[in-house]
């Protein structure tokens, strides 16, 4: 990350616990652009494990599900740490903007497009990975049109990877007791939706603060 302005407003990162975890990284020859490198790498086994879970027995069921949500957790770490460790750790970059925002996008791409195949609506994987990259793009805009970094939802990153996750520890319940498949369809139609609203949320708020601006 290049600088603290962009960064999204957390307060995991005032913890002791990743504090700690942070210092530590940040005394190990780890560059915060291969942290966020390895949340892609995260991002694509929790893909393969959401692949898997159509097809897979019920203890497979449960073995699939249970370790997609913790990759998907990984990947939320390495989203913290990086940026962590290039501000708080002093090894900030000139490219490493590049590499906090391009790996997001990519990682929740990868997670959404394989929700949409294992849940057999791919367009909508598609679609939900559109607009959860918009919601990024209407960001940046934001902040280059001096609106501010807008993070506001109701669909941020945050939210969206914590639906995901709910849905894939729930959904060997579902199969298994309830003995239906539609939890995660749920999941991404709420995502698709929700990211949409982000999107439109965001652009309104850009355009009011620069509106405002100009009536000052």
């Amino acid at each position: 990350m290049s600088n603290t302005q962009s960064r999204r407003p957390l307060k995991v990162r005032s913890t002791t616990w990743s504090k700690n975890i942070a210092t530590y990284l940040s005394k190990k020859n780890i560059t915060p652009n291969q942290i966020s490198i390895a949340s892609i790498f995260f991002s694509i086994l929790s893909a393969l494990c959401i692949l898997f879970i159509p097809d897979a027995t019920s203890f497979d069921i449960w073995l699939y599900s249970i370790l997609s949500a913790i990759f998907i957790q990984m990947r939320l770490l390495c989203n913290l740490f990086d940026g962590m460790v290039a501000i708080e750790g002093g090894k900030n970059t000139n490219s490493g903007e590049l590499y906090n925002d391009i790996p997001d996008r990519v990682s929740d791409s990868i997670l959404f497009i394989a929700l949409g195949y294992a849940i057999s609506h791919i367009d909508l994987g598609y679609l939900a990975a559109l607009f959860a990259i918009m919601t990024a793009y209407v960001r940046v805009l934001g902040a280059s049109m001096h609106a501010g970094s807008i993070f506001k939802g109701p669909m941020a990153k945050q939210h969206r990877m914590a639906i995901l996750t709910i849905g894939l520890l729930l959904t060997p319940i579902e199969i298994i007791f309830f003995e239906q498949f539609y939890l995660l369809y749920i999941v991404l139609v709420i995502i698709t939706i929700g990211s949409l609203i982000t999107v439109l949320n965001r652009i309104y708020t850009i355009y009011r603060t620069l509106e405002d601006k100009n009536n000052v």
